[in-house]
């Protein structure tokens, strides 16, 4: 496995490094989107989010990063807990966020659970096999992968939806009630919106939404909230 890794701080490059040593670190963004760029393999990648002063450098690396890799999972270490809602919703879909300013110890088993964790996630994508759906597009039809659709959302005309796919939204002539048919992944949440149950995150059920893994944040309307009474979240 290769380790990829955002630090401007040499004590912080130093710190990683003790737990991740053979680690590709740097302080450069453009540095770090080379060197992915260049490694086919499977990889877990921890980015801070404050680089050279620029306190936004880390989110703005991880959306780059994530325009041509949607598998790789990152991990956020930084001293900004007040940017954690802020990832999530920037869509780069951060498998963790670890705080800086934190007893020894306890940043180690933190940093250690999050590898674990990613690694878990690698497996996943790895043993999942395709399942193709034929989903009608008009009088036509497009074939997706169902692993790879985290959800689909209307698109204003009634007969018109969006299929989300990683970094790829296709729209197609259809409807959320009738996508909601073609697998029992698919949970209707809301008029507009459909979701892929394995893309969820977490419900929020006091605020009404469904964050994904992808940081999608879905609203969830009262006719539909029973969809997710499996979930105990």
């Amino acid at each position: 496995m290769n380790f990829y890794i955002l630090e401007d701080d040499p004590i912080g490059q130093q710190r990683i490094q003790h737990y991740l040593p053979a680690s590709f670190i740097t302080d450069s963004p453009a540095k770090l989107i080379t060197a992915l760029a260049a490694d086919p393999h499977p990889k877990i990648i921890l980015l801070d989010l404050e680089i050279k002063g620029l306190l936004h450098a880390g989110i703005n690396t991880a959306k780059m990063i994530r325009q041509t890799d949607c598998i790789s999972p990152i991990i956020v270490i930084t001293t900004h807990d007040e940017l954690s809602l802020q990832i999530f919703q920037s869509h780069i879909s951060a498998l963790d966020f670890i705080q800086k300013a934190q007893p020894e110890t306890q940043f180690g088993k933190k940093l250690q659970l999050a590898i674990q964790m990613a690694y878990q996630r690698l497996t996943q994508v790895d043993l999942k096999m395709p399942v193709w759906l034929a989903i009608h597009n008009g009088v036509h039809t497009e074939t997706f992968d169902l692993n790879t659709i985290s959800h689909v959302s209307s698109n204003n005309g009634r007969h018109y939806i969006n299929v989300h796919q990683s970094n790829i939204t296709t729209q197609i002539r259809n409807t959320i009630k009738q996508i909601s048919r073609y697998h029992d992944k698919f949970l209707q949440v809301h008029a507009s919106f459909c979701v892929n149950q394995d893309f969820i995150q977490q419900y929020q059920r006091k605020d009404k939404v469904l964050l994904l893994t992808t940081g999608d944040l879905l609203p969830v309307s009262r006719r539909f909230k029973h969809n997710l009474s499996y979930l105990q979240l």
